[in-house]
């Protein structure tokens, strides 16, 4: 029976800073070619995969911590926003001073009426050298988000903007000041099982690749979870640990678990 593997990409694919190693594509490009499925789990939004990560190779995408799905180049599943609950949390940002970066599959947008954070900052300088453009949220009509992460100071009401969340998005504490908000009831998890209902896959095929905490129910799902070797955080969670990714992590864990 056909295997199954999601993968995160920051940390688990690329380092923090954009590093590639070799032996990673090498190991994605082999466990296809051996007659496995490749599939990214990212927090990222569609337009925010860089080409030279779907140049690997990769049979499906879940974005977006599972608000869409895709699979052999057709979207099997998408979940937005509508436009009036939109403007509730645009609303909720701007009166809880905290700095915003909302995310859809086409776009990216800023609000210069929120507060612009150092962080969110030099993201946008680091979409601009990588060319990839973001817009104004307008004032009116039907625009819309997927998903959206926010960054907080001491001058931020961030207790009013929790609450204000209650039954719209989970809050998920990514540290240093930095959050990022989901619609409630998806996540990398609900995502990945979704993708393996459709499939018809079955859980005991399924591997799961991650890097942090907010993999972790993408791990607990999966028949069999993996967490690279500097993450310590995630370890307990996790059914094998590998390598660093520098130290080959990703293609060591595949080969242990014969996907290659």
């Amino acid at each position: 029976m056909k295997n199954f593997i999601f993968f995160d990409i920051d940390g688990t694919i690329i380092s923090e800073d954009g590093y590639l190693p070799e032996s990673a594509v090498r190991a994605i490009q082999a466990a296809r070619k051996k007659g496995n499925a490749t599939l990214i789990n990212t927090g990222r939004t569609a337009m925010n995969v860089d080409p030279f990560l779907r140049e690997i190779g990769f049979d499906g995408y879940i974005y977006g911590c599972g608000t869409e799905l895709e699979y052999d180049g057709k979207i099997l599943f998408h979940e937005k926003q509508t436009p009036a609950r939109s403007r509730e949390i645009v609303e909720l940002v701007r009166r809880t001073n905290v700095a915003v970066l909302y995310e859809r599959s086409d776009a990216i947008f800023i609000d210069r009426k929120a507060r612009m954070l150092p962080d969110l900052q030099k993201l946008l300088e680091l979409y601009e050298s990588k060319q990839l453009s973001f817009a104004d949220v307008p004032e009116d009509g039907d625009w819309y988000t997927d998903k959206f992460v926010i960054w907080y100071d001491g001058e931020s009401d961030l207790e009013g903007f929790q609450a204000g969340l209650t039954g719209k998005f989970d809050y998920i504490d990514r540290g240093n000041g930095f959050a990022e908000m989901v619609p409630c009831g998806c996540s990398k998890a609900t995502g990945m099982e979704k993708m393996m209902q459709l499939l018809g896959a079955d859980r005991s095929h399924v591997f799961a690749v991650g890097d942090s905490l907010n993999d972790r129910p993408m791990l607990e799902a999966a028949g069999t979870g993996i967490a690279m070797g500097d993450s310590p955080m995630l370890h307990p969670y996790a059914d094998y640990i590998t390598a660093n990714l520098a130290d080959d992590g990703l293609e060591k864990a595949l080969a242990h678990f014969d996907l290659i």
